[in-house]
């Protein structure tokens, strides 16, 4: 497999680190079985304030390279994410995608998931998966450095990230970019999730040596649904999350590790601590081997 390939196939491993780190809500290659207050038993006040008293953010990260027709990725991990009301597991986290043409590409997220509350409860089972096509319109190559597409992506939820009186199925439009340079290559995203949130998220990415790469990443995702609720807990609309991965080339696979955090002010929608590691590998259709 080319080696930029593999290098996207890491690229998808950051991704899964972003889902991980947006709690209840679309997320990116997303993650989220059960995320957030919502979910947990709450006393009923004698003036209730309505509202739900969870913000929705979401990140996507993705770049303007595409794979050749029936040549594909898949990615395995584990991830473990923290924050104020509890811990989550995410164990296998599986991620793959094929070109299906030269300007279409389309890929699959679903982890199994398990979350564990502050006061001792927990729920488990299939998360949130997603299902994103990426439609390459200006391809990065030689000669003409930088790319762009669109990536649709359909989201559907676990039972444990529904709010009620809300739908499974949701969706996002993001908009890639990338830029290579002679020593690193720049990409990211920016775009709208049905559920209320904007974003933006970018990557550089650094060759350290012909086997080892370094990816930097800085997301930032704004609410932009009114919750009077969310106010009264004064619970921020903006958010703000850093990552830095490592991703090393064994023969035909790519080992990677993650770590990563929120660093906006840190309420109960934001991510204490992010650790993933998996391993991502190249394969291809009968129809690519003709």
């Amino acid at each position: 497999m080319p080696r930029l390939s593999m290098r996207g196939a890491a690229a998808a491993a950051l991704l899964l680190f972003l889902a991980i780190a947006q709690p209840a809500v679309a997320q990116g290659h997303g993650r989220g079985l059960g995320r957030g207050k919502h979910n947990q038993p709450q006393p009923e006040p004698e003036n209730p304030i309505p509202g739900t008293g969870v913000r929705h953010f979401g990140t996507w990260l993705d770049d303007a390279t595409l794979l050749p027709p029936w040549k594909g990725w898949m990615t395995f991990g584990v991830g473990y994410w923290r924050s104020t009301f509890g811990h989550q597991w995410d164990a296998p986290s599986i991620d793959a995608g094929m070109g299906i043409s030269r300007r279409l590409q389309i890929a699959i997220t679903a982890p199994l998931s398990r979350v564990r509350y502050a006061d001792g409860t927990s729920i488990r089972g299939l998360g949130d998966t997603y299902v994103a096509a990426k439609i390459g319109l200006i391809a990065p190559q030689k000669g003409r450095p930088y790319g762009l597409a669109v990536v649709p992506v359909l989201e559907y939820l676990s039972s444990g990230s529904v709010q009620e009186g809300d739908g499974r199925l949701h969706w996002g439009l993001p908009v890639a970019f990338e830029w290579r340079f002679q020593a690193l290559r720049a990409y990211g995203s920016a775009g709208y999730f049905s559920r209320g949130a904007v974003f933006g998220a970018g990557a550089l990415e650094v060759p350290v040596t012909n086997k080892l790469t370094l990816t930097g990443v800085l997301s930032h995702s704004r609410s932009l649904e009114e919750d009077l609720l969310s106010d009264a807990l004064e619970l921020s609309r903006t958010r703000w999350d850093l990552a830095g991965s490592a991703s090393y080339t064994v023969k035909s696979a790519t080992v990677f590790a993650t770590l990563g955090r929120t660093i906006s002010r840190l309420d109960e929608n934001g991510t204490s601590l992010v650790v993933t590691v998996g391993a991502s590998g190249g394969f291809q259709g009968r129809r690519a081997r003709r």
